[in-house]
């Protein structure tokens, strides 16, 4: 794959780090990827028979640091005998399961947690393009002509340029990962729309209305709904192939009780 795509379309120079998930790495590719570029490698490893080996060599040697609350860590440096490089192994375990899970990394001159810890780079990397083909169907274009293609990207891009800033004007702070990364479209789906009860009405004015009828805990809905209305003041909330109609949220808390006592004042 890299041979016919990656290298084909990316020069070789200008990557900087190489970061793969164990989910398609062994010590096989670490080995091809070291001779293949000249660029740094981190890996999280398969654990066949050679990584458990070295996994336990590690583990022997019972010297563990913490890697936050959770984890601990332990590693050595060992020689690959395909390069004669040194690769430093790290055996990351989770201290309540004890899950182990084995990493390695050319970086000789990193500690083992700046080396975890560059690791996680990937992460919004990986997420991010799992958003793209789930929530927005990148790998589904309508043909395969360069024009289809394109035309196809182009619209996503828009779709998620969209989406962004609607999340940019909410500021919802449960849309924000505890490393401060943007959630991904089906988090912001879920809060608007997973398990509520909700009325689709048409009010007098022809636009849609949207009532939310289990109240709104975390102010997201009424800030949805302000800024509605506001683009409806001023002509941005109406959608040409409804006939013009806008859309416009309103919430109610069909849960919450009346506990005045009395009858209710005229």
């Amino acid at each position: 794959f890299c041979e016919e795509n990656l290298f084909k379309i990316i020069d070789q120079d200008v990557i900087k780090e190489i970061y793969a998930d164990s989910e398609y790495t062994g010590e096989k590719q670490f080995v091809y990827l070291s001779v293949r570029s000249s660029t740094d490698i981190t890996m999280c490893l398969k654990q066949n028979p050679k990584i458990k080996k070295w996994r336990e060599e590690v583990i022997k040697k019972n010297k563990w640091e913490d890697y936050g609350k959770d984890y601990r860590i332990s590693s050595c440096d060992f020689k690959l005998a395909e390069t004669g490089k040194l690769i430093r192994f790290i055996v990351k375990q989770n201290i309540e399961t004890e899950v182990i899970r084995c990493f390695g990394s050319t970086h000789i001159d990193y500690s083992p947690k700046k080396i975890l810890d560059s690791y996680h780079i990937r992460w919004p990397v990986e997420t991010g393009i799992k958003d793209l083909i789930e929530n927005y169907f990148l790998n589904k274009p309508p043909g395969t002509s360069p024009e289809k293609v394109e035309t196809h990207y182009y619209c996503v891009m828009l779709a998620r340029l969209a989406i962004d800033y609607f999340r940019s004007v909410l500021n919802c702070p449960s849309w924000k990962t505890p490393e401060g990364w943007e959630c991904v479209l089906s988090t912001m789906r879920n809060t608007l729309f997973s398990n509520q009860n909700c009325e689709l009405s048409v009010n007098d004015e022809g636009d849609f209305l949207l009532t939310y009828l289990d109240g709104d805990a975390q102010n997201i809905k009424n800030q949805v709904a302000k800024m509605l209305k506001k683009w409806k003041e001023i002509g941005l909330n109406k959608v040409s192939w409804w006939g013009n109609r806008g859309v416009l949220v309103k919430i109610k808390d069909q849960y919450k009780f009346n506990t005045k006592s009395g009858p209710e004042k005229p």
